[in-house]
This record gives structure tokens, sequence and C-alpha cells, in this order.
């Protein structure tokens, strides 16, 4: 591919424009991979190995840490265990820390993504008809490891904080209920009525969590229900 830069004067900042489309180019191709994994090879644990290869490949200002779910215990997150625990895999969160701005004064923004690695619905089941999408219901959390692998390859001068809440929403004998009463990490409680409401159930507990970083912002991105669809149809461009 050849880009034609019409003075010399101009090589600079059309060097710079190619690798920023490189950039975004390659974080947008990782999240649609991640995006179209199975869910029996994309579980939590692969969210977590994909979110520490990407500190070894940025170690310079990236580290990653995974939060399993003892520390979640210990933590009061009562309310996204709650949603993993029907499923024999380990819920794990994944925290994604880039550094690209020293100054103790620049806080951070907090991208959330929510990562059921596949939904059934739990107990209150999907019909069958269509389940196997619910792979897709990970695609907020690829979105956001997507976006940190595009600043740390521009080495954007902020600081970016990537939370990959990975777990899996299984049907069981140790799955939730509904009628459960569930305790959060806020300290608020949350009655269940629907076990296929478990976005907002991971989500409201790793908002809480991500409060110690005291964050200019906090963008949280999910596939937190078909109604969307109703309102905006199928396709849409922002």
């Amino acid at each position: 591919m050849v880009f034609n830069v019409p003075t010399r004067r101009e090589l600079t900042s059309g060097e710079r424009a190619i690798q920023h489309g490189l950039a975004i180019a390659a974080g947008i191709k990782a999240a649609k991979d991640l995006g179209n994994m199975p869910p029996n090879i994309c579980n939590a644990a692969y969210l977590a190995s994909q979110a520490r290869q990407l500190a070894d490949s940025y170690s310079k200002n990236v580290i990653t840490r995974v939060i399993g779910e003892q520390q979640m215990k210990e933590l009061g997150m009562h309310s996204y265990l709650a949603v993993g625990q029907g499923s024999q895999n380990e819920s794990l969160m994944s925290v994604i820390e880039y550094k690209g701005n020293a100054s103790e004064d620049a806080r951070p923004i907090v991208l959330v993504g929510k990562g059921l690695t596949f939904d059934s619905g739990g107990i209150s089941i999907k019909p069958s008809e269509g389940m196997d999408e619910m792979k897709y219901d990970m695609c907020g959390a690829a979105a956001v490891y997507g976006v940190m692998r595009m600043v740390a390859e521009l080495q954007l001068p902020i600081n970016v904080i990537g939370v990959l809440a990975g777990c899996e929403n299984m049907p069981g004998g140790r799955a939730y209920r509904p009628g459960d009463v569930l305790t959060t990490m806020s300290g608020q409680t949350v009655e269940v009525l629907n076990t296929d409401a478990e976005g907002r159930l991971v989500l409201c507990d790793v908002l809480t969590y991500v409060e110690r970083f005291e964050p200019e912002a906090v963008i949280d991105v999910a596939t937190l229900t078909g109604a969307c669809v109703i309102a905006l149809g199928h396709h849409i461009t922002v």
C-alpha cells in the first residue's frame, strides 16, 4: 500500500497518521478475534491469559492483575460471584493498568467490560434457538481489551485502566436462584427475580471496585439487554 505525501514537510505527520491507523486497526482486530472465540476455549481464564500477554508485550508501562474468586469474596463482591457460581469455570476479573502519564495528579480513565463468556440465562434459562450467540456476551470485555491494546501500541500520554469482568452464567446445583437476595460490594442488597439479568449484577460490583482508582471518568461497555434492539434496531452507527 502506498500513501502519497505532497511535501517532505508533511512526511512526519503522515507517518504518525499511518501508525495511528494501524494501532486502531490492530485493536479492532484483537477485539473481533476475541469476541468470536468459541466459549469452550474463551472462558474467564482465557481472558485473563490475554490480559497477561498484553502486559508482557508492553511491560514498560502496562501491568495486569487477575483477581480470583477467593479475593473477590474477601472484597465482598458477592453479586459478581453469584452469577458465576453455577459454572465449573472460575470467575476472574482481569485489571489492565496502562500508565502513560507519570504525573501524580493524572487521574485514570477506567473502562469496564462485561465478560460473560457464555450466558445460558442460568436457571431462568434462555430459549435454545440462538443460544450459540451467547458467546458474544463477553464482547464488552473484548472491546475494552482492544482499546487497551491500541492505547499501549500508541503509547498515549494518559492513564487508562481496563477491567475485563469474566465469568459464565450457567444452570446447575450451585447456581444462584430467582428469589435469592445478594449483598453487593457497596453493601446494598439486590433481590434476584430473573437470573438472566446477570450483567448488572457483575457490573455493579466492578463499578464499586474501580472507585479505588479515583478515576476521571468511568465508561462501561456491555451487552446488557435485547431491549436495545427494540429501541435502536439491529444495526446502528453512533
